[in-house]
């Protein structure tokens, strides 16, 4: 079984994702002789079952240099506000748990399909929030002692 391990912090459910610049299918490849390095960067994210849509902050955007491909107006708990919206492939640096106990095995687990992701404000304590969008998508439990667990389908 995969799992992405994390702690609470300041009562907040806090994951590291990966993320990437969605790049849509290329077409007329041809063969190369030297590897593409796709580079994955990390970002701290919060846990929001109470959001709908999975949000990206701008500076997160800005380092990314991601490319909006429209705008929708987005209703929050204050007002309604339009935002951008930008494509993203995201991911999770997951465990493998051995069932016979030993050592953890660690690996990198991408998303098949892209994530459409909103812009929101700067803040010092995460990059991201995932939403409902995306954690629909998985098991999640939270343990008395501040950890939880994200499980990987």
């Amino acid at each position: 079984m995969r799992v992405v391990r994390c702690k609470l912090e300041r009562r907040q459910a806090i994951v590291e994702i990966g993320l990437q610049k969605f790049v849509p299918s290329a077409r007329n490849l041809q063969p190369q002789d030297a590897a593409t390095a796709f580079p994955v960067n990390r970002y701290r994210a919060l846990i929001d079952t109470g959001a709908q849509r999975t949000c990206l902050s701008r500076s997160a955007i800005a380092i990314e240099n991601l490319s909006s491909h429209g705008k929708r107006a987005i209703q929050n708990v204050h007002n309604q506000q339009l935002h951008r919206l930008y494509f993203i492939n995201l991911g999770f640096v997951c465990e493998i748990e051995r069932p016979d106990g030993g050592d953890n095995d660690v690996s990198y687990y991408a998303m098949e399909t892209p994530c459409e992701v909103i812009n929101i404000a700067d803040n010092e304590y995460f990059d991201a929030i995932l939403g409902m969008d995306i954690l629909e998508q998985f098991d999640f439990r939270f343990h008395k002692t501040g950890e939880f667990l994200l499980q990987i389908p």
